[in-house]
């Protein structure tokens, strides 16, 4: 174990120490009313059944950047899913949730699956406070994005949901507090934590840990309105990706060979690196029709995470057990793409291999700032069958543009030259269920 694992254990066994010191506090400051004190078990489940069919040869398909990405034609990876969750009713107003969600994701570690693992202490019917693995809670889909029966498209809006999806969840704390406001419900909630992701972006992979995870978010309910506020501050702990070796290597230079690799290597570098998101989504479900909206805009002080802003709107019409449904979404840069001065190398005077180096990490550093911009706009088309109380059938064509300056949510294989910009099809046919024993 290296030394900053050790670390990152020690203060995740600190912090749920001090969290559970302080659920003791609160219960010895709050007068309990009597309660059930018996021990009751819950478990669940849900699951998706789909294939998606690709008409690109030349991007591949990513449902989120934790899953692999799709076969070209047809798959049944992307969307498909098995879960397992089990709830416990505790004594003294405690309560606890174990959630594992098995799909084809990128990371073989058996931990990356446990999407859900904490203990929540409830000491009125406002408070309530969850220490362990929790949702991230960024997102109106936070705490049932991989319930495909939830919601009602084939899958979470790529636009907006996939890259927000890398920080699905929260090794950590949280409290909320929920008021009447009026005729309606108004939650604020503050969470506090570490997170972890394994990731896969134009056929890279890579790992990275975020610490001092803050999230608010508030969100106010009255029917058949809901309206819903996320602010999000993070800062990189550790990366493990193929920029790291261009960092080394340009801080190995001597600044009297290429003046601007120090600066350059900054601009790389991920650790100590500030990213802030912030969340705004929109409900309206009554009778017939079902609309929703969402818009979110990310920041970064890190290279490799460009300033983006995403948003969708979704409408949707009942009719009977069918509900037809269209979508527009997009993914943008805020910023134009980063250039960097080549260096003035004075060939002369150094031998060809030192020359080749100097314009081989130039030339990594160039694409390498550039290759996780996404620019694509969709338009999606689809109808939602309600087969029983507990299954669904979903049919969904999505149209895209993407900008392959800006292909981030795709795999291209490396092997593939530079393409023009792509108008993809997608088909999607998906069964979904929940069940409960």
């Amino acid at each position: 174990m290296n030394i900053k694992s050790y670390i990152a254990k020690v203060w995740l066994a600190r912090g749920w120490i001090l969290s559970l010191s302080l659920v003791l506090s609160l219960t010895s400051i709050h007068s309990l009313q009597a309660e059930e004190s018996e021990f009751d078990l819950t478990f669940s489940g849900f699951g998706t059944l789909g294939v998606v069919h690709n008409s690109s040869d030349a991007l591949k398909f990513h449902s989120e950047l934790t899953v692999k990405p799709a076969s070209n034609t047809y798959s049944f990876n992307a969307d498909s899913l098995i879960g397992l969750q089990l709830n416990a009713r505790l004594p003294k107003r405690f309560d606890a949730v174990a959630q594992v969600v098995i799909k084809d994701r990128i990371s073989s570690e058996a931990i990356d699956s446990l999407e859900l693992l904490f203990l929540r202490y409830r000491p009125s019917r406002n408070w309530a406070l969850r220490v362990g693995r929790t949702s991230s809670d960024l997102y109106m889909l936070s705490e049932y994005r991989n319930v495909g029966y939830a919601y009602l498209w084939a899958r979470p809006i790529t636009e907006f949901y996939e890259l927000s999806t890398s920080i699905a969840k929260i090794d950590g704390v949280d409290v909320s507090y929920v008021a009447n406001l009026g005729d309606g419900v108004w939650e604020n909630k503050l969470a506090y934590g570490r997170s972890h992701s394994v990731l896969s972006a134009n056929a890279n992979q890579f790992e990275i840990d975020l610490k001092n995870v803050v999230v608010f978010t508030s969100i106010f309910t009255q029917a058949p309105w809901l309206f819903r506020l996320a602010i999000t501050d993070a800062e990189v702990d550790e990366v493990d990706f193929v920029t790291q070796n261009l960092v080394e290597g340009l801080r190995a230079l001597p600044p009297q060979l290429w003046p601007d690799a120090a600066s350059i290597s900054n601009v790389l570098d991920g650790p100590k690196k500030g990213i802030q998101y912030y969340a705004l989504g929109l409900q309206y479900d009554s009778d017939r029709w079902v609309v929703q909206s969402e818009f979110s805009l990310t920041e970064s002080d890190w290279g490799i995470v460009p300033p983006y802003y995403t948003g969708y709107l979704s409408v949707g019409y009942r009719f009977d057990n069918l509900t037809f449904y269209s979508v527009a979404s997009y993914l943008n840069n805020v910023d134009d793409p980063i250039s960097f001065k080549s260096p003035q190398v004075p060939t002369q005077l150094l031998p060809p291999e030192v020359v080749g180096q100097i314009n081989g990490l130039y030339q990594g550093s160039q694409f390498a700032v550039n290759a996780v911009r996404g620019e694509q706009r969709t338009y999606s088309l689809g109808v939602r069958w309600d087969l029983y109380p507990n299954t669904s059938l979903k049919f969904q064509w999505d149209h895209t543009k993407v900008d392959m300056a800006g292909n981030v949510l795709w795999t291209k294989p490396n092997s593939m030259p530079q393409l023009q910009d792509e108008n993809i099809n997608l088909f999607s046919l998906n069964f979904s269920f929940i069940f409960s024993l």
